[in-house]
């Protein structure tokens, strides 16, 4: 549309300082007027960071863990990054679908909230970082949200 190349439009749409002001402008002028958004697995690829991690919980309607959930997204949004969610319903079968179809590279890392159960599950042999938030009913508030706290920032520094 802009008549520029499609490396010109990326560098402008980049900020990049090898493209004129003017072209800059131009260029992002037309992408506001046609509403672009990028795609962000390209981004992802291109940066080789996802800027998001999955939480796979149990069951959502428990308290403590939609808290945990919560807990864990305003600290994911803290460090620019999102939060997809899948509900296991508490079956180590669907865990283990969720966890092989994420071990794609498309995200940084998984969290998997495990409660009243002990969780013997072996994340060792997937090449995605896997931390293991436990939180039960008798927790606190407090603890739920110093335990989420605390797997973020382990699987963020993996």
């Amino acid at each position: 549309m802009s008549g520029y190349s499609i490396s010109t439009v990326s560098k402008a749409l980049n900020n990049k300082k090898d493209i004129s002001k003017e072209t800059r402008n131009t260029i992002k002028s037309i992408a506001k007027q046609h509403n672009y958004i990028p795609n962000n697995y390209a981004v992802a690829l291109r940066n080789k960071t996802s800027r998001s991690i999955a939480v796979i919980i149990p069951k959502i309607t428990e308290s403590y863990n939609s808290e945990a959930l919560s807990s864990l997204q305003k600290q994911a949004e803290k460090e620019n990054y999102r939060v997809l969610f899948y509900q296991s319903f508490g079956c180590d079968l669907k865990e283990k679908k969720y966890i092989n179809s994420l071990n794609d590279g498309s995200i940084h890392g998984i969290i998997i909230i495990a409660n009243d159960r002990p969780n013997t599950n072996d994340y060792s042999n997937f090449k995605i970082p896997i931390e293991v938030l436990n939180v039960k009913s008798g927790y606190s508030l407090e603890q739920i949200q110093g335990n989420s706290e605390q797997s973020l920032s382990k699987l963020l520094s993996a």
